[in-house]
């Protein structure tokens, strides 16, 4: 009996498909750091990208953009991706399913307002495995201001509001703030004593003689 029915067992094992642990990811959304041109025009560029493993592949992806201070310059889909996007609501497909280790979806260029406080790029992730939609969380890049003058307004080195003191200590290589002026006194006068004590030592000869 036992083995009758470990038999009936191992051909279940056979028949019945077997569960694949397939596994898809949104593995990143990252910048590089910012490029000004000669023009003064400030931009970001950000990648998204996925990753498919165990036999899993992803042919859709979709996300929302929420800008600060930014806006949208250029959309580059990767290969195979095609671009459907429209304004911060993106969305690029892919006829043949990708299910690389690793894949750059796009490539974005952001026009950043250098003169604001903070510029923030906020991206919530979706995708659509199989038929199965579903959001990941948001991912935001910031740019704050760190030692910089923006209209009056002094930022340190941790990008919070300082006084100009502040500024000057913490970002300004040998700040001129005219302090120098006491230490050409203080040259100034010792030269002047060397000056007296040397004139009054020949005085003194001249007498003796």
């Amino acid at each position: 009996m036992k083995r009758v029915l470990g038999l009936i067992v191992l051909a279940m094992m056979v028949v019945l498909p077997m569960k694949v642990n397939a596994a898809l990811d949104f593995s990143g959304f990252t910048c590089d750091d910012k490029v000004t041109a000669a023009d003064g025009s400030v931009t970001k560029t950000c990648y998204i990208t996925g990753k498919a493993t165990n036999g899993s592949s992803i042919s859709t992806f979709t996300g929302t953009l929420t800008l600060q201070n930014m806006s949208i310059k250029t959309v580059t889909a990767s290969s195979p991706w095609t671009n459907e996007s429209s304004g911060t609501s993106l969305r690029f497909t892919s006829q043949t399913p990708v299910s690389s280790s690793s894949f750059t979806i796009a490539t974005i260029v952001f026009s950043v307002d250098n003169t604001a406080e903070k510029c923030a790029v906020q991206l919530i992730p979706c995708y659509d495995e199989s038929g199965n939609f579903g959001c990941g969380n948001a991912v935001e890049v910031t740019e704050e201001q760190f030692c910089k003058v923006v209209d009056g307004t002094y930022y340190g080195k941790d990008g919070s509001v300082v006084t100009a003191d502040v500024y000057n200590a913490q970002c300004v290589t040998n700040p001129q703030t005219g302090n120098f002026v006491p230490y050409v006194v203080i040259i100034a006068g010792i030269a002047l004593a060397v000056g007296v004590f040397v004139i009054s030592r020949k005085n003194t000869k001249l007498y003796r003689i």
